[in-house]
């Protein structure tokens, strides 16, 4: 019987390629998200706080 506060390693699957472009791809449009949404959140407080007129 394994600890499951210490499992271990038994077989290490290496990505293809396909699932290589994938995960970047992921990334990207995930980093994309956040930095859009950070802009986002930026901008509404610059209008809140009357640094910016719409």
């Amino acid at each position: 019987m394994t600890d499951p506060q210490n499992p271990e390693i038994v077989e290490y699957v290496e990505p293809t390629e396909a699932e290589l472009k994938a995960r970047k791809k992921r990334n990207v449009a995930i980093a994309l998200g956040l930095a859009g949404f950070m802009f986002l959140v930026f901008m509404l407080l610059l209008y809140k706080y009357g640094y910016l007129s719409i």
